[in-house]
């Protein structure tokens, strides 16, 4: 192979630097924006020799030598972390870019708008090594006229792909000749759930959206939800409300504590309110109404005037809820694996997942596949049967045994209703 290098510019305003050729990643077209960083993808993705890519630390703009020689002696002088990469091509030529290019939803360029990113490189198998240089400490790095070292040196060398470990994530490779080289998944604890009060009123409304416990969802029109907040309170105040929302406003319906994280819309049109659902509950009893911000008891009507007069229009329900029936049942991993296995071999071929996906479908694979939560695939097909929000809720809440045999059945019946 005749000797090339060459060195371009590339900013990045996501800490990341990428090479790949977009031919070869058709497939993620539809996949959310940064699937690239992703635990279950990159591995995937890297060990078939079709992407590379490494976090730089910060954003800013990184000069990267692209070459299949050796490192030069100023180079290996200042160097610091490395990482070998597999990678196949397959096109002749590779695109180096700051994830802008990569194919996904939220593409924003076109490898055609950028030509000088493109590197022309023979077909076939190679092991890539990109090693992170320390350019500023090199004396005069700065001085006028000096002719500073890159960021990153990425070296071609032909080898055999499965003899390459693929990184669990783009690694870290920080341009620090002290920093090492690490893969390592971020590991991110939520705080425990705060104590739920069960003797307050909590605002509380119906929703066709309402999601499991640890999901977000959307209400627009369903219930006037600004009518938990005080007349003098600040725009932020919304947020700090926690609300009760249910399928069904009923004594001893399922239901979950939620917070609202965002709204916004558009003139004319009711506001869209963006949720995540914290704590499965299940409500007690309607108790009366919040309207202003402010709690009131309802009146009652009728014959003796035992039943509670209806919310008005102006205001939402209140509720008092109560803990869900504690269960300390298990459920079997045969039927777990079982039912995983049927799941993933829809998603993966031709089932009625595979097709209601679409090009999600290869993305929900991985991210089934990977998961180390044998329960996962119980929340998978909550969130993706079509389900009413009512049974969502309620099986959501079930008992794991009695979850898995119910959303066994009911995934079951999606098949045979989709044949």
């Amino acid at each position: 192979m005749a000797g090339f290098s060459k060195t371009l510019m590339v900013s990045t305003d996501v800490a990341h630097i990428v090479l790949f050729h977009p031919d070869d990643l058709a497939h993620a077209r539809e996949w959310p924006i940064a699937w690239y960083s992703e635990p279950f993808i990159f591995p995937a993705e890297s060990a078939a020799g079709r992407l590379i890519g490494w976090c730089t630390g910060s954003d800013g703009g990184f000069a990267v030598r692209i070459t299949d020689g050796p490192l030069t002696e100023r180079e290996e002088r200042y160097c610091g972390p490395r990482w070998t990469f597999p990678y196949r091509v397959r096109h002749g030529r590779v695109f180096i870019d700051n994830t802008d290019t990569l194919p996904g939803v939220e593409q924003m360029t076109q490898p055609s708008e950028n030509e000088e990113f493109w590197i022309d490189i023979p077909d076939g198998d190679y092991a890539v090594t990109v090693t992170a240089v320390e350019w500023s400490a090199e004396p005069g790095a700065r001085d006028d006229g000096f002719e500073p070292l890159p960021n990153y040196v990425v070296q071609f060398q032909p080898g055999a792909l499965h003899e390459i470990k693929p990184a669990k994530r783009p690694p870290d490779l920080d341009c620090l000749m002290e920093a090492t080289a690490t893969d390592e998944i971020y590991r991110h604890t939520p705080k425990p759930p705060k104590p739920i009060d069960f003797d307050r009123h909590y605002p509380a409304f119906a929703s066709l959206h309402v999601a499991r416990a640890g999901q977000e969802f959307s209400t627009q029109g369903e219930a006037l939800v600004e009518a938990a907040v005080p007349a003098d309170a600040d725009t932020f105040a919304l947020f700090d409300i926690p609300f009760v929302v249910a399928a069904d406003l009923a004594p001893g319906a399922p239901a979950v504590i939620a917070i609202c994280h965002g709204s916004g819309g558009v003139p004319d049109q009711a506001v869209r309110y963006s949720f995540r659902s914290r704590q499965a509950v299940q409500i007690a009893e309607i108790t009366g109404m919040f309207a202003g911000g402010n709690y009131a008891r309802l009146g009652t009507t009728g014959l003796f005037r035992r039943r509670p007069k209806p919310v008005p229009s102006d205001a939402l329900a209140a509720v008092r809820i109560s803990p869900l029936p504690a269960s300390q049942e298990a459920s079997s991993f045969k039927e777990l694996d079982t039912l995983r296995t049927k799941v993933l071999d829809d998603v993966n071929g031709d089932g009625p997942f595979a097709k209601q996906l679409g090009g999600l479908a290869g993305y929900e694979a991985l991210r089934l596949a990977a998961s180390e939560d044998r329960n996962a695939v119980l929340d998978w097909l909550i969130d993706n049967l079509p389900l009413a929000a009512d049974d969502r809720l309620r099986l959501s809440i079930l008992p794991p045994s009695a979850r898995c045999d119910a959303l066994s059945s009911a995934y079951d019946a999606h098949r045979l209703h989709a044949v």
